[in-house]
């Protein structure tokens, strides 16, 4: 049986992890691996239980494309050398490689090359699939994607010994990331909240770099506001002329614009709840730490 505690996950570097890191998350992979975050719960996700429920028919469908028979491989993999990296994977393959099944949204179908084109997927999924065939070592596997439960596509990934050799590379310094306490630049405003949560009562000063992005920052802000300005303005001109209606359409009924309502939902109604019950509302008052504001002068 896999485990997949958290402390099993912070033991290594995994597949997922890899992905992360390549697709601008990699400072919320170091917290997790320090302990300093919780993984999220994902058993709760609908997108992510029906991917793993469709496993077996993309592996089926897979093996009716390509005459290729495949295994399901439900155990974890610990690279030979590097103990540190380890991997999943879904199937493994009868041609001697492995095979990784997606299932996605019908529009991310863009991001992947055509039947007769060259090779193209994005880097979150080449990354595991180099991962993966480093971990296991094997010279090759198959990514097999469903798209919006209609389009299917296959793919074959030639993961030569140089690759592994340079992927151990770069993991070895996500890695160590994790076990040194220093941090990589942040790539994201939520990267830097999350490594720059300290503050002190100290300044930086200037130099003509910063000072030109500041101005360049201030540009940009001011063309945003007007932006938004014939947004709004675009908007409610549509809403005033939709007026009731839920949707703008075509003299051939192609839709061009909806305004629906969203479906009912519940929440908690914290001023109901302290106005009832006040006594227990105050014991389950916390104090929580102000959030940093960035803000241009």
């Amino acid at each position: 049986m896999n485990d997949f505690s958290p402390e099993t996950r912070r033991s290594g570097w995994w597949a997922t992890d890899s992905r992360k890191a390549v697709s601008g998350h990699l400072v919320g992979v170091i917290l997790e691996k320090r302990g300093e975050t919780e993984r999220p719960d994902l058993s709760g996700v609908e997108a992510v239980q029906m991917g793993l429920k469709m496993q077996p028919v993309i592996g089926k469908l897979f093996e009716e494309a390509t005459g290729i028979a495949v295994r399901e491989y439900d155990l974890a993999g610990t690279h030979k050398s590097e103990t540190w990296l380890k991997a999943h994977t879904d199937f493994t393959t009868g041609d001697g490689g492995l095979l990784e099944v997606k299932n996605y949204n019908g529009a991310y179908i863009k991001n992947f090359s055509g039947p007769d084109e060259v090779m193209q997927i994005p880097q979150s999924d080449y990354i595991q699939l180099v991962h993966e065939a480093t971990v296991f070592g094997v010279p090759h596997i198959y990514l097999a994607v469903l798209f919006g439960g209609q389009s299917f596509r296959h793919y074959r990934l030639d993961v030569t010994e140089q690759i592994k050799d340079e992927f151990i590379q770069k993991a070895a310094q996500w890695w160590a990331l994790c076990q040194n306490g220093e941090m990589p630049p942040a790539e994201t405003t939520d990267e830097a909240k999350k490594i720059y949560r300290e503050t002190t009562d100290d300044a930086v000063v200037s130099n003509a770099q910063v000072e030109n992005v500041i101005l360049a920052l201030k540009e940009i802000k001011e063309q945003i506001k007007k932006l938004e300005k014939q947004e709004e303005s675009a908007t409610v001109l549509l809403q005033n002329y939709m007026q009731n209606k839920t949707a703008i359409i075509t003299p051939y009924n192609e839709t061009l614009v909806t305004w629906k309502a969203n479906k009912a939902s519940k929440s908690f109604d914290s001023k109901l709840f302290a106005q009832a019950m006040p006594d227990v509302y105050e014991k389950f008052i916390v104090d929580k730490p102000g959030a940093r504001r960035f803000l241009v002068k």
